[in-house]
C-alpha cells in the first residue's frame, strides 16, 4: 500500500494539494480554478471522478474554486467542519458536503483522515492522511507551531508546512496596512520562514525527512528566500543533511512524493 502527495499550488493566490491512496483521491482545499486543478490531475494520470475534498478553513485562498469544482463534478464528496460548511454553503449547496466529526478522526475507503486545529484567525484545519502505516500531514495557515502539533505531525513520511513570509520584508511592505501586519505576525496570523525552519528542525530531530513547504506570499517572500531560511536554520542545528525540502510554487505543481511504495 502507498500514498502519494502532489502539491497542485500553493501560496496566497490558492492553495490545492492532491492525495493519492491505492483506494481513494483526496484534495485538500480548491483554492485554485476547476479547469488548473483537473489540469494539474491530468498531469499525474488522474481524474476528478470520485474524488473527497478537504477543506481546511473558508478564507478564498482555499475554497474559491470550490462552488464551481462541485457544480462541475456532482460526484465529488466535501468534508468541512461547521463553521467552514456555514461560511460556503449557500454557495455549493447543502447537498453536496458533510461535516467532519468536530476534529475527530474519520475514514474514507482505506485512508483515515485525522483533522486537528490550528492556530488562525478563523476556525482552520490541518489534516493528518493514514493509509498502510504511511502518514503524510498538511498544515498552512497557522500561526504558531505548538507543541500539540509537533505531537501530530512527528511520525510523518511527508510534511506539507506552511512558510508564508520573511519577517522584514513585511514590516516593510508599504502596501500592508499596520494592521495587517499585526494580523499575519500574530500567533493567529501565518508563519514565517524562520519559524518554520525552527518547527522543521523540531520535526527533523523526530525523524521526520520530507518537507515541503506551501503557502508562500507573492509579496513578502520568494522560493529561494524561504528555502534558504529553513536551510540555515537547519544547518545551524546540524541537520541539513537529513531533510529533503521542497518549495512549493503559486504557479506550478510540486513534485509527485510517494510512500510505501514496494520495490
Amino acid at each position: 500500500m502507498s500514498l502519494k502527495v502532489c502539491v497542485l499550488g500553493s501560496g496566497s493566490a490558492g492553495n490545492s494539494i492532491f492525495v493519492r491512496s491505492d483506494e481513494v483521491k483526496i484534495l485538500i482545499d480548491l483554492g485554485l480554478s476547476p479547469a488548473r486543478v483537473e489540469k494539474s490531475l491530468k498531469v499525474l494520470g488522474e481524474t476528478s471522478d470520485g474524488i473527497n475534498v478537504l477543506l481546511t478553513h473558508c478564507h478564498g485562498d482555499h475554497v474559491a474554486g470550490a462552488d464551481k469544482f462541485v457544480r462541475r463534478h456532482p460526484d465529488a464528496h466535501l468534508y468541512c467542519d461547521g463553521a467552514c460548511y456555514r461560511s460556503i454553503a449557500d454557495k455549493i449547496g447543502a447537498a453536496y458536503a458533510s461535516l467532519t466529526p468536530e476534529y475527530g478522526d474519520f475514514y474514507i475507503g482505506d485512508v483515515t483522515v485525522s483533522p486537528f486545529r490550528v492556530d488562525h484567525d478563523v476556525p482552520c484545519a490541518g489534516y493528518g492522511i493514514y493509509s498502510g502505516g504511511h502518514k503524510i500531514t498538511v498544515a498552512t495557515d497557522l500561526g504558531v507551531f505548538s507543541d500539540s502539533l509537533l505531537e501530530r505531525a512527528a511520525d510523518s513520511d511527508v510534511m506539507v508546512i506552511e512558510c508564508n513570509h520573511d519577517e522584514r520584508l513585511l514590516k516593510q511592505n508599504p502596501h500592508y496596512s499596520y494592521r495587517l501586519k499585526e494580523r499575519i505576525l500574530s500567533s493567529h496570523g501565518h508563519l514565517s520562514n524562520r519559524a518554520c525552519g525552527e518547527a522543521i528542525a523540531r520535526l527533523a530531530d523526530r525523524g521526520v525527512k520530507q518537507f515541503v513547504l506551501a503557502h508562500l506570499s507573492r509579496e513578502n517572500n520568494y522560493p529561494e528566500l524561504a528555502f534558504e531560511t529553513v536551510r540555515e536554520a537547519l544547518d545551524e542545528r546540524g541537520l541539513e543533511s537529513k531533510v529533503n525540502i521542497e518549495v512549493a510554487q503559486q504557479d506550478g505543481m510540486s513534485g509527485l512524493f510517494e510512500v510505501g511504495k514496494e520495490a
